[in-house]
């Protein structure tokens, strides 16, 4: 059996053009969560700056979190879609990006 006729591993090199632009368009989307997480941290860095303390454990978990939520999110997303086709694909950052503005609704809510 030659090489071309075994079927190829789905992988990051058979994402193909169209599946790094569904990537690169929910990296945007993903990214508004991150600028708003980073919007927070600077927010909250202000505020117990100007009241003189540092905060608690509390604050920084939950500021870290909104942080950190949309890259881990993103991450885990490529990487479960990255051997799916093109719809499958979507759905899963769709999904993912459903999470993410779930958590940080109830991070921010908090």
């Amino acid at each position: 059996m030659s090489a071309e006729a075994l079927p190829q591993k789905r992988g990051f090199r058979t994402f193909g053009g169209a599946g790094w632009t569904v990537a690169v368009v929910f990296a945007f989307l993903y990214a508004y969560h991150l600028w708003g997480g980073i919007a927070n941290l600077i927010g909250v860095l202000a505020l117990l700056n100007s009241v003189g303390s540092s905060g608690d454990a509390v604050i920084w978990t939950l500021v870290i979190s909104y942080l950190v939520v949309p890259i881990v999110v993103y991450a885990a997303a490529l990487l479960v879609g990255r051997t799916l086709r093109n719809g499958e694909r979507i759905v899963v950052f769709v999904v993912g990006f459903a999470v993410v503005s779930v958590l940080s609704l109830s991070l921010a809510a908090v």
